[in-house]
């Protein structure tokens, strides 16, 4: 791995090399930016619900080691320039949306130097105690907690320090809130949004007895650690505060529980919010964009007790 650009020494790394800097291990969560995108047409009522179980099968949760991204930048030495660091992969070719006669290139993005001197950005080597998979990025991968997956750059090849922000095409191509691929104002998709699910009852269950229930379910957040998760049953008329379980972790999923007395008969709609440390609040409504990224709004799930 090649350190180079506005920096006082460059670097060669080679993987030996790497591990020899004192490691850091982080749990978080990884979700691509898209992992939800069939939800903005329910919401425009345009689909039927989406499964929990498909939506469950695109996020994952680890734990990874690796070397703070930030000790590496301090050996090469950074310079007043030093304000974005450019990650490039080995992984090369031509994205389908790309104008015709685009030629290939490799993976990249561009992160901006704050978030790549926070210690829990990580170049990383291992997963779950393991070395990484090819499949996950091996040898070493860049990761990027609290912000969408594509930022987490597999096959990591090169780190270019940069005085300006780099023109990589994933930023403003396919990554980006704006209304058309013509939106003057397009937005950098970074943070993933303050989110919650219901998991139980799953999507197979469409009728419980009355009496007793658990509810229970995932929150998490990119911009701070679950502060609290409420659940209505009223499809959002009431709501009541549910139990937040150990360990809460700042980057990780949280499990939640909710002791539900549902000894009325009837039609309900099981609904979560989460709020986070920072004070964001999952939102009644999604924030529609062309690209249909970063969908974290509340979501009902109806369910009948007879």
């Amino acid at each position: 791995m090649n350190v180079f650009g506005e920096v006082k020494k460059p670097l060669t790394l080679n993987f030996d090399q790497l591990r020899r800097f004192a490691g850091r291990s982080v749990r978080t969560v990884m979700e691509c930016s898209g992992s939800d995108a069939t939800y903005f047409e329910y919401f425009k009522g345009e689909g039927e619900r989406p499964s929990r179980t498909k939506e469950a099968m695109i996020l994952s949760a680890s734990e990874w080691t690796g070397v703070p991204l930030a000790v590496v930048l301090n050996e090469a030495g950074l310079t007043r320039k030093s304000h974005f660091v450019r990650a490039e992969g080995s992984d090369q070719g031509v994205p389908a949306t790309a104008v015709p006669g685009t030629k290939p290139f490799y993976y990249d993005k561009g992160l901006p130097i704050e978030k790549g001197l926070h210690p829990d950005t990580i170049l990383a080597w291992a997963q779950n105690g393991q070395l990484l998979e090819h499949l996950h990025g091996a040898p070493v991968r860049l990761l990027v907690p609290g912000w969408s997956g594509n930022w987490s750059v597999k096959w990591l090849t090169k780190l270019e320090v940069m005085e300006h922000e780099p023109d990589c095409w994933y930023h403003y191509q396919f990554y980006y809130y704006g209304n058309s691929p013509d939106d003057p104002n397009k937005e950098l998709i970074t943070t993933i949004g303050v989110k919650s699910i219901v998991t139980q009852p799953n999507d197979d269950t469409e009728t419980l007895s009355p009496g007793i229930h658990m509810i229970r379910g995932y929150a998490w957040s990119g911009a701070g650690a679950i502060d609290r998760v409420d659940v209505s049953v009223d499809g959002g008329e009431t709501w009541h505060s549910a139990n937040i379980e150990q360990p809460r972790d700042r980057f990780m999923w949280v499990r939640w529980s909710y002791r539900w007395d549902a000894g009325r008969k009837g039609k309900y709609m099981l609904m979560s919010r989460a709020t986070d440390e920072v004070g964001r609040v999952q939102s009644h409504q999604p924030r529609y964009n062309y690209m249909r990224k970063n969908f974290s709004a509340i979501v009902g799930y109806p369910v009948a007790v007879a």
